[in-house]
């Protein structure tokens, strides 16, 4: 089996699994005979045990992986046989397992193509957007009478399977990498670089998860009434984002990587502007598409950067910069809900991303002023 094929197939399962709750809340609400917002401990457990998991990931890659898809594995099946609260226990086994293999994956792929580390990571984190679409859908077509149990069944199989393929056989085993040389000339050291990346990885899993978070809610605002249009524009966000990050590795046949980041910045920074002014629909769904469009490709270049950075050490004890990415993902949405109101509404709020997104090209000048080769003097 190539060795890309379980590294990718397991990154399409996790982003199926991170967004699991969604789908699943309602029916194990029913199956439990609870309301569901009594449910959000699930959400809480998660979240927390997927940070645990990230600060442990970079303590060897392939140990984290192969840990992860069994905590992942064991989990699913657990949680189909859980009652509540005991349900928690194998929840907090899957955000542990998502927490080590999310991560270690994208390293892995990074490590593995430095030539090619942009274009590899957003091929990679396109397929982990396929999975998040992918798994209200995987509920709606599972066959009459499937329960939602089987659903986890299901998955816990394919996460094993990925498991046994990452398990080093006796003639293919795990090899370690020389390690390369220290990144040289780079002013101030690799920490704070390092602290410039988990900023930047921070900001965006805010702004990302604050979009996407609040979009529907503020296509509502135009009519008086629910309707599949406000539906549409926040799966407009979604698929422009999946779209753009299926054609990074080409776009970077022509352009390096900082120069699209930049573009992307711009591009994204136009679409939360026309989310804050827009007074339509239709100008929404515009800048909807042009906010996921810019935003696509930052993730997976900025794990470039930290895997540039971090060379040397094979990204050694860079966990914690994974970890405060997740953080980012309930403190800027947070902020875009608590700043909405007044007679802007929702759209108000929005001013929390765009402030971010301001800050994240910042700190994307100041990365680049860190990894600039010195020059050398001359008499």
């Amino acid at each position: 089996m190539p060795g890309w094929l379980p590294l990718y197939g397991g990154f399409l399962i996790t982003g199926v699994v991170t967004v699991l709750l969604g789908p699943l809340l309602p029916e194990l609400a029913r199956e439990w005979r609870l309301p569901v917002e009594e449910l959000r401990a699930l959400f809480v457990v998660q979240f927390l045990a997927s940070a645990t998991g990230s600060l442990l990931s970079s303590y060897g890659l392939g140990l984290s992986l192969r840990l992860g898809y069994l905590l992942i594995a064991a989990g699913l099946v657990s949680l189909s046989l859980a009652p509540w609260p005991l349900a928690l226990a194998p929840m907090a086994a899957v955000g542990l397992g998502l927490g080590m293999a999310i991560p270690a994956t994208n390293l892995r792929v990074a490590h593995s193509q430095p030539r090619r580390r942009g274009a590899a990571l957003s091929s990679l984190n396109m397929v982990w957007g396929a999975g998040a679409v992918a798994c209200p859908l995987l509920f709606a077509v599972r066959p009459p009478g499937m329960s939602s149990d089987a659903v986890l069944l299901v998955l816990a199989a394919a996460g094993g399977l990925v498991l046994i393929s990452l398990v080093p056989t006796r003639s293919g085993g795990e090899t370690a990498a020389p390690p390369a040389s220290a990144p040289a000339g780079r002013p101030g050291g690799v920490l704070p670089g390092l602290f410039a990346v988990a900023a930047i990885m921070f900001l965006y899993v805010g702004i990302e998860n604050s979009v996407g978070g609040w979009l529907v809610g503020l296509a509502d605002q135009f009519q008086a009434e629910r309707s599949a249009t406000s539906l549409w524009i926040g799966s407009g966000f979604w698929a422009a984002l999946l779209a753009s990050r299926a054609a990074t590795p080409l776009v970077l046949r022509r352009v390096s990587e900082p120069a699209l980041f930049g573009a992307g910045v711009v591009l994204a920074g136009g679409g939360l502007l026309g989310l804050l002014l827009s007074g339509s629909q239709a100008g929404l769904a515009v800048a909807a598409v042009a906010t996921g469009a810019g935003l696509a490709p930052l993730f997976p270049l900025t794990i470039s950067f930290l895997a540039d950075l971090t060379a040397a050490t094979r990204s050694r004890n860079t966990g914690w910069v994974f970890a405060l990415a997740g953080a980012g993902g309930a403190v800027l949405p947070w902020l875009t809900g608590r700043l909405a109101g007044g007679a802007d509404g929702l759209a108000a709020g929005f001013v929390a991303p765009i402030g971010g997104l301001a800050l994240l090209a910042l700190l994307f000048g100041l990365l680049r002023r860190l990894s600039a080769p010195v020059q050398p003097q001359t008499a």
